[in-house]
């Protein structure tokens, strides 16, 4: 098949050249040049243009932002327990951060734009490329769709948009890892490393030792014991469990006689004779084997099914706890498996404080199951499940609320329709962890519709932008990639600094604080990563969730202000 007919059965199939360019971005974003890739975002971005260029297959606008706003809207709703979390006063340092970093990158890409006269389209890519957030780049392209320009001016703004910001997004990406992971450990005079444990050791200090190993994850083994040792006769439960409190065991049935008990309270007395169910890490059911007895086969009881939930918490009075004070008392039966606010996982430690909103992945007997459910919040029965009018209303609530806007210097300059969508997803998502009635949707849907939704629109605007991308290149050379590559530089690391300084001199944040807030207020989750790996530890989620749910609606709204900034320093 010669180019020109396969050129002719894209024009009449475009969505061959959509989904292409989504399997081909793939392999580009994973090429790596000393362990540096590019990524899927930017790989479907050029992949996109490139296969545009070749075939200028013709994709509607309505495809291109109804996944855009469903994108959108699971950001929002993901973030949404996390942004209205950072309102409160025990958060206002962290929200600071978020602010500071990210306005002082806006800053300087206004510097930039004034520097080297860059158009609203060249801007718009260059704040979402160097502050790697590209939902600036679709909320910086509904503005410049909406500008009183002839049709061939905004197709080549939307073209130099994606232009700009595959070439600054590297940096953007790699020059933060670096930046947080290497630099600031070393002007700060911190091992990252340590710095992890001494945060872990504080986490992990407790004032009661009745607290000792609550919430451990661990292989569950259920074994079956006749009690056979004097020693433990007429105890009590809690003194048996205690016992062993080193190995997470818990008594959770026994056969006297003929009698067959289920959910069996703390305070039960075992007897000898007795037949005892108990659920365990391996070092418990090892040091029970040793003491208690004789172990049996008593498949009856072994059929006690021992479940997992995952429950949202949302009661009031619990939020703010660390993981020590709600387990006191009200661990019993059960095994944290993973704590989790929203994308991030938190570490299962006695000091973590928990927020409305995160979400128990629990294992233990249905009785201590429902137990936690009713003093934390609610279970997600039917986790497969999504509420399509809930996420349905919200864009169009969205839409209609971004609607709402000012212009100036000729740009309409306000939320737009994709900054509405992304804020009452917020309210939507801090909604639904409050009043868990309506609107439930499920994590790997929300993460399904995150990632469609962004890389289908990414595929899209490479493909329009692909045929006037060359025009872009001819008319800049050379030195246009020096300009953004040099303004890219600057935009990236002016907030991290800005945020170093301020955290560190001003805020007194601690470096396990710090460092992650700085990645999450520049809404790059592989920097987190890459300080996770570095420092040997989760711990530093904890900082990065509230900067990253600031950041995300800041420098989404950025896209239409750098727009409208770029117009005005042009007249």
């Amino acid at each position: 098949m010669t180019i020109e007919a396969l050129a002719d059965v894209v024009r009449l199939h475009p969505e061959l050249a959509l989904f292409a360019a989504i399997v081909f971005g793939h392999f580009i974003g994973k090429i790596e040049i000393r362990k540096v890739s590019l990524g899927t975002v930017v790989g479907t971005l050029i992949a996109g243009m490139i296969l545009g260029l070749l075939f200028e297959p013709e994709i509607p606008d309505l495809l291109k932002w109804a996944f855009f706003d469903l994108f959108l809207f699971a950001v929002g709703y993901s973030a949404g327990p996390q942004f209205f979390a950072s309102l409160k006063r025990e958060a206002l340092p962290q929200m600071a951060l978020a602010v500071v970093v990210s306005c002082t990158g806006l800053a300087a890409a206004i510097a930039m734009v004034a520097l080297f006269r860059f158009d609203p389209g060249l801007s718009a890519g260059l704040v979402s490329g160097s502050m790697t957030q590209s939902a600036a780049l679709g909320s910086a392209l509904s503005a410049i769709a909406a500008m009183d320009v002839d049709e061939a001016t905004r197709a080549l703004l939307t073209a130099h948009a994606p232009l700009a910001d595959a070439t600054t997004y590297i940096f953007g990406e790699v020059g933060l890892i670096l930046f947080v992971t290497v630099v600031a450990p070393r002007l700060l005079k911190v091992d990252l490393r340590q710095v992890a444990r001494e945060a872990e050791a504080e986490l992990q200090a407790r004032t009661d030792e009745d607290d000792a190993a609550l919430w451990d994850q661990a292989p569950l083994s259920l074994r079956t014991y006749r009690l056979e040792n004097a020693e433990l006769d007429q105890r009590t439960v809690h003194e048996f469990e205690r016992r062993y409190a080193a190995g997470r065991l818990t008594v959770t049935g026994i056969r006297r006689g003929d009698q067959l008990l289920r959910d069996v309270g703390a305070d039960a007395r075992l007897a000898l004779g007795d037949i005892v169910l108990v659920a365990s890490r391996r070092a418990g059911v090892v040091g029970a084997a040793l003491e208690v007895g004789t172990e049996v086969d008593d498949q009856e009881l072994l059929s006690e099914p021992m479940v997992r939930a995952s429950i949202v918490l949302t009661r009031r009075e619990m939020a703010g706890k660390t993981l020590g004070e709600l387990a006191r008392g009200a661990a019993r039966g059960l095994f944290l498996d993973s704590l989790h606010r929203g994308e991030s996982t938190l570490p299962r430690a006695m000091g973590t404080r928990v927020q409305r909103g995160d979400v128990f992945k629990l294992t233990g007997s249905r009785a201590a199951i429902a137990t936690a459910a009713r003093n934390l919040g609610f279970i997600e029965h039917d986790q497969g499940r999504t509420d399509l009018v809930y996420l349905a209303g919200g864009v169009v609530v969205g839409i209609l609320f971004g609607l709402l806007q000012v212009r100036l210097t000729g740009v309409p300059l306000g939320l737009g329709t994709s900054g509405g969508v992304l804020v009452v997803g917020l309210v939507a998502g801090w909604l639904y962890s409050r009043y868990p009635v309506v609107g439930h949707i499920p994590e790997p849907a929300l993460r399904l519709l995150s990632d469609v939704g962004l890389i289908v629109f990414i595929a899209a605007i490479g493909l329009a932008a692909g045929p006037h991308a060359v025009q872009a290149i001819h008319e800049g050379g050379i030195a246009l990639f020096a300009k953004l590559v040099g303004a890219g530089v600057v935009v990236t690391l002016a907030g991290p600094i800005a945020g170093l300084l301020l955290g560190h001199y001003v805020l007194k944040l601690p470096p396990v604080a710090l460092l992650p807030g700085i990645a999450g207020a520049q809404t790059t989750v592989a920097t987190l990563n890459a300080l996770k790996e570095r420092g040997g530890s989760d711990v530093y989620a904890i900082g990065f969730t509230v900067p990253f749910a600031v950041s995300n609606v800041l420098i989404t709204l950025w896209g239409p202000v750098i727009v409208a900034c770029a117009v005005a320093l042009s007249r």
